[in-house]
């Protein structure tokens, strides 16, 4: 089997279909229709990569067919052993290869990614994105010297590309080259004044060496560009709040709460709130089906909670009330569901309950002391009570817990479309 152009798709999958029913072992039937399933993105093409790998187990091309479709599924655990078994069909794919690297870098395993990357520069050392991945990959791989000298070249080349100068500042940094960080980040910001990742990287700088006001300062400038990018108030509430400045602090928090609810929680949410498909109609009516069937499963009440949370369901209705009441069965099923607790939080927070907000906030925390969200809407919940002597320390909480996990963020290689 090898991979080929576009001829005739569908009269030939159909074509290939009929030998199929006729005789399912039909190996050139089974190589035919699983490349044309692959080629078209279809779900059908994993079974029956999967009934060729069982009829011809060491195929490379399939394994790189079933590695890259792991790798689309962020299944990258099972992707390398299939881009491993894939190696002779890999040296000339550039794009597979990168994949490879990627999950590589998904397991912890830079190290391995980087003769990897080398491969890809060399088959093309003019793609920037090649350059670029190899110096993430050395830089994660703690190799930073070997990390600047490659990308050196990229940042003549591109000089005013964010994620190339992001990048370099990060790794002019480990080098303690901090002057040299500080350039970088500042013409990222000049050259590209709309986009947000130079500024938060430069928070961040700005926080590890204790210059808070800087920091400040250089955040308060691009608000006056994007003035309702809650990303950029909610790094100088950071930068507020180790300054001692704890009214500015929170006044910024509350404009994050005001602009996006969800940010503060990003970095430890599962996903489910910005998945499009928890916003749906449909979704809603299989989520409460799936309640109703199985009343006593934990994690089906509070997938319908979150659910018709993401309908933005206003107090006093009977959407929120059935929220509440879906929320509340999960966290009495499974009492260690810090998620039904925070969602909890989030709801009475939404109907001015702060009470019931610092209570459950305070069970989630009880089990999961660094729990972001539990730990972002108690110190919101506090302000609206008597208890407010108690944001100060649950702020320096929340900003130890947002660095802990900043630690553990890898920027990501970037992929180009095959050729």
């Amino acid at each position: 089997m090898a991979f080929s152009g576009k001829r005739e798709m569908a009269s030939a999958l159909s074509a290939y279909q009929h030998a199929l029913r006729l005789a399912p072992a039909y190996l050139p039937a089974l190589e035919g229709a699983a490349q044309i399933e692959y080629q078209q993105g279809s779900e059908r093409a994993e079974p029956l990569l999967l009934r060729v790998l069982a009829l011809r187990p060491d195929d490379p091309t399939t394994h790189a067919m079933l590695a890259s479709l792991d790798f689309r599924g962020n299944q990258c655990a099972d992707a390398v052993p299939h881009f491993q078994q894939a190696a002779a069909v890999l040296e000339a794919q550039p794009v597979l290869l990168t994949e490879f690297a990627s999950c590589l870098t998904a397991l912890d395993r830079d190290q391995d990614a980087i003769p990897i990357l080398q491969r890809v520069l060399t088959l093309d050392p003019s793609r920037p994105s090649a350059r670029y991945n190899l110096a993430l990959a050395q830089w994660n791989a703690g190799h930073t010297p070997d990390a600047i000298e490659t990308i050196e070249p990229l940042l003549e080349s591109n000089p005013d590309d964010e994620d190339v100068l992001t990048l370099g500042a990060d790794i002019y940094e480990s080098n303690n080259d901090t002057p040299r960080a500080v350039e970088l980040l500042r013409h990222a910001i000049l050259a590209n004044p709309r986009k947000v990742e130079a500024y938060l990287q430069f928070s961040t700088l700005s926080y590890n060496h204790a210059s808070f006001q800087v920091g400040i300062d250089m955040l308060a400038a691009g608000l006056t560009r994007l003035p309702n990018d809650p990303r950029l108030y909610l790094a100088r509430a950071v930068l507020y709040s180790e300054k001692g400045d704890y009214a500015k602090a929170t006044e910024d928090f509350d404009t994050v709460n005001r602009l996006d609810p969800n940010l503060a929680i990003a970095d430890v949410a599962e996903g489910l709130s910005q998945s499009e498909q928890h916003k749906s109609k449909a979704a809603l009516a299989s989520f409460r089906e799936a309640a109703r069937a199985h009343p006593n499963d934990a994690f089906a009440q509070y997938l319908l909670a979150e659910t018709l949370s993401e309908q933005q369901t206003r107090p006093g209705t009977a959407e929120y009330a059935e929220a509440v009441s879906a929320a509340r069965r999960a966290a009495d099923l499974n009492p260690r569901m810090s998620s039904a607790l925070d969602l909890l939080s989030t709801l009475f927070l939404r109907a001015g309950h702060a009470q019931e907000a610092i209570n459950y906030s305070r069970k989630a925390l009880s089990i999961n002391p660094n729990d972001q969200q539990a730990l972002y809407h108690l110190m919101l919940a506090l302000r609206k009570t008597d208890q407010r002597d108690e944001v100060p320390a649950i702020l320096k909480r929340l900003i130890a817990a947002r660095n802990a996990q900043s630690t553990t963020t890898k920027k990501r290689y970037k992929l180009d479309e095959g050729p």
